[in-house]
């Protein structure tokens, strides 16, 4: 493994199957051979797991063309702002405008504090609530709904 979690990891996962499964072992020698096969096993297919992952990704941006692809971040980023924007107008006012001044006008959550005169764990409260009620007004398997999850998962 390249990395000391990733590591920790694999083994965590074995020891979590093993409490599931609930096996018992003959002798102190099969239980350690059986962790190390799976371990073994586990690093194995995360490994295969992440190369297929990186060859997914490289797949597709060698399929777009590097000339378009600041087109298509900027037009996506317009129709977002477009329906946060018509968003916005369902919710209160102050939860509004913390997310118009972090999103629209990209100030951090201390330069809104700030600036509203709020208390800093405030105004991640109001952000996340307002986001959170927005998602609440889009069906789960639109890409609006996925990008506002993203959007609170990093509050």
């Amino acid at each position: 493994m390249k990395s000391k979690e990733d590591a920790e990891e694999a083994v965590q996962s074995v020891f979590l199957k093993m409490l599931e499964v609930k096996v018992n072992f003959e002798s102190q020698e099969v239980l350690r051979a059986y962790l190390y096969r799976s371990v073994y096993h586990t690093c194995l297919n995360s490994i295969r797991s992440k190369t297929r992952q990186i060859n997914r990704e490289d797949f597709y941006q060698s399929q777009i063309d590097p000339d378009e692809q600041p087109y298509l971040n900027n037009m996506l980023r317009a129709e977002l702002t477009a329906i946060l924007s018509r968003e916005l107008t369902f919710l209160p006012k102050i939860q509004a405008d913390i997310i118009k001044l972090s999103y629209f006008e990209e100030l951090s959550n201390d330069e809104i504090a700030a600036r509203l005169d709020l208390s800093l764990q405030t105004v991640k409260n109001y952000k996340h609530m307002g986001l959170k009620s927005i998602r609440k007004r889009f069906s789960r398997d639109s890409a609006f709904y996925t990008f506002i999850t993203f959007l609170i998962n990093f509050v």
